[in-house]
Order: C-alpha cells, then sequence, then structure tokens
C-alpha cells in the first residue's frame, strides 16, 4: 500500500486556523478535518487562542434539554450534560472576536 504524501503547510498552523476563523464560524471536529490535524491538537491551538482574548466562542449545549454550557472555561466539547445527563451534546462553535 502506497503512503500518502506528507500535508504541505504554506502558512504556520495559528496563520492558517486565523484565516479559516475569520470566514465563519466553526466546530474543533470540522477545523481538524479541513486542515488535517487531530482534534487534540486544533483544541490545544484553539484554547491558546482563547487565552490571549483572539476567540470569539458559542458555547456547546445540550441536544436533548437545551442546557447551555456558558460557564464552562475549557473549549473542548463536554461528555454529558449535567441537568439530564445526556450524551446528545452539540459541540463549542469558534470564530475570530471581532475587533
Amino acid at each position: 500500500m502506497k503512503e500518502a504524501a506528507p500535508f504541505e503547510r504554506h502558512e504556520t498552523i495559528r496563520q492558517e486556523l486565523k484565516a479559516l476563523l475569520g470566514e465563519k464560524m466553526w466546530s474543533a471536529s470540522a477545523l481538524s478535518k479541513v486542515m488535517r490535524l487531530s482534534e487534540k491538537e486544533v483544541y490545544g491551538h484553539l484554547e491558546s487562542m482563547k487565552r490571549i482574548g483572539l476567540l470569539a466562542v458559542t458555547p456547546a449545549a445540550c441536544g436533548d434539554c437545551g442546557y447551555t454550557f456558558t460557564e464552562r472555561e475549557k473549549t473542548k466539547k463536554p461528555s454529558k450534560c449535567p441537568k439530564c445527563k445526556g450524551t446528545y451534546i452539540n459541540p463549542p462553535l469558534f470564530a475570530l472576536r471581532s475587533k
């Protein structure tokens, strides 16, 4: 089986992430597919961007009861709802913060 050629980048990961987040709101899983990175790596970059104030976050929400995770500090998607204990969670969405 032929090995896939490594993905060639013309920008740094952070620059590419900023360009994508400037266009529209993205989930971490969608960003990981487009950028060919693991979700864990994407969350690491998003966390760093959030810390320096570049990131606007639409919080995750429970798909069952509608609970919104507004007070959550982490950028990562929660595993279950504290209200109904459901596991159908809509992931947080990310975009660049408007100046």
